[in-house]
């Protein structure tokens, strides 16, 4: 089609000539046959777009101007029939939104299954006997779009109610496939430009049980498993929007942990809502993102007495092309209330293929309510092993990636938690550090292998943990 030669001329216009007919033996002095552009350059001459200068010289690094812009410009569009460019080109477009939006019936399932195998204590000279277990994750994702504005998700996930077995599956809701393993998105877009809405407001409504999360080490032998949280939606739903240029949110979910019960009755809520805008050139900053978000937690649908209330301000901006910085403190009526934490994601800055992220938190003794931990474990964010961080604690860790080859990586990772006063002692220090590689075996299976060091200050004891595992995406 006619639309494939403006590719031509975008890939010759930082090599600039005057355009004449040309006979197909042309060749021009300083363009070798194996220069990369050489073939579109060519096919441009053919066309009777360019010859290059009288001298026969096509002189591809001197800069063009605006004037030579316009001679390829009319030349081009006099070679290919600019009248029946713009209608092959508003037939694409008629094409595209057909395609857009056609009705689209057929139920689209992916998934993949995650297998690993652990040795624990392997060279630890302290710790319990020897362990091993074989780990798996099966999580599937059945989605339909009911409309030009709306889809369905059904997803399943098996998280490690299969293997490792923290002793609380025999409670009452717990490990059932209808409440724990499965769970459901569905997203919809509501028109209310009749209310003088501009912009849509987007709904998300899901069913789920929340994040889970290990809570024993029956083994012994892995306890830097103990606290790994696997995310899962909560039940409830969020709208959102934008208004004079703010993003608008707001949600209502029953808490996990203390969710639904088989008879539907809801045991703790929470409502949440945020506004976020973005300034652009600010002070040295290309722009910066600012976010302000509250949350509240009580007992039973709503309660004015028994409640946990918090708020939090983050700041994000991107550092170039290659970096990006972000901050988030959460707010609290004395410094012991509060949080700070804050992220330096660097993406290939000097080009060698690493990727580098950083993390540090410190949160106060009381930033998280004793009297709902169980439902805001997760309040103050996670670690590089997804494990919460918790009140009392300065936390330092984060994950390094080193691309050795299209299919080859080193992954490294760690965190250092010390007490509130920065002292690496007391029963919350610990120290975790991970070193490992992945490896693409085929266009939908990856392999990894990885050796962890755990010391925890609380057992007084040095452990560590051996993996190789198997990931198949369908």
């Amino acid at each position: 089609m006619r639309k494939y030669l403006i590719l031509l001329l975008l890939a010759s216009l930082s090599f600039p000539g005057f355009a004449q007919e040309q006979g197909s033996t042309f060749k021009l002095k300083d363009l070798p046959d194996d220069h990369w552009a050489a073939a579109a350059v060519y096919d441009l001459v053919k066309l009777g777009v360019t010859k290059g200068y009288p001298d026969g010289t096509y002189r591809g690094n001197k800069t063009i101007n605006r004037y030579e812009i316009a001679i390829f410009l009319s030349k081009l569009a006099k070679a290919i029939g600019s009248d029946d460019l713009k209608t092959e080109l508003k037939q694409l477009r008629d094409q595209v939104l057909a395609v857009q939006q056609a009705p689209r019936d057929e139920l689209a399932v992916t998934g993949n299954y995650e297998g690993d195998w652990k040795a624990g204590n392997v060279l630890a000279a302290a710790g319990s006997s020897r362990e091993g277990v074989a780990n798996y994750r099966l999580k599937m994702t059945a989605q339909k779009v009911l409309g030009e504005n709306a889809d369905l998700k059904i997803n399943l996930d098996t998280m490690d109610y299969g293997y490792f077995s923290d002793g609380t599956l025999g409670q009452p809701g717990r490990g059932m496939l209808a409440t724990d393993l499965l769970d459901i998105e569905s997203n919809i877009n509501l028109d209310l430009s009749e209310w003088r809405l501009a912009h849509p407001v987007a709904l998300k409504l899901t069913y789920g049980p929340g994040a889970k999360q290990h809570v024993a080490d029956p083994t012994g032998a892995f306890p830097s498993e103990i606290g790994t949280t696997y995310l899962r939606p909560d039940t409830g739903v969020l709208a959102a929007t934008k208004l004079f240029g703010f993003d608008i949110r707001g949600g209502y979910y029953s808490v996990p942990g203390a969710t639904l019960e088989t008879s539907g009755r809801i045991n703790a809520s929470r409502i949440i809502g945020g506004i976020g805008f973005t300034l652009e050139k600010f002070v040295l900053l290309n722009s910066l993102r600012i976010d302000l978000a509250g949350d509240y937690v009580s007992r039973g649908l709503f309660s004015s007495t028994d409640r946990s209330v918090k708020a939090k301000v983050s700041l994000q901006a991107p550092l170039g092309s290659k970096a990006e910085a972000g901050a988030t403190v959460g707010l609290g009526r004395s410094p012991s209330q509060m949080m700070v934490a804050g992220t330096l994601a660097l993406n290939d800055p000097l080009d060698t293929g690493t990727v580098l992220t950083i993390k540090v938190a410190k949160v106060g003794s009381e930033y998280i309510s004793p009297s709902y931990a169980n439902e805001n474990f997760d309040l103050a964010g996670y670690d590089a092993f997804d494990r919460p961080y918790e009140n009392a604690t300065v936390n330092f860790g984060g994950q390094l990636v080193q691309i050795i080859s299209d299919r080859a990586r080193l992954v490294g990772k760690g965190d250092l938690r010390l007490a509130g006063d920065y002292q690496y002692q007391g029963p919350l220090a610990r120290l975790t550090a991970q070193g490992g590689v992945q490896y693409n075996l085929a266009p939908n299976v990856n392999v990894d292998a990885a050796y962890r060091v755990y010391q925890d200050k609380a057992l007084n004891d040095t452990s560590d943990l051996a993996q190789v595992g198997l990931i198949y995406k369908f």
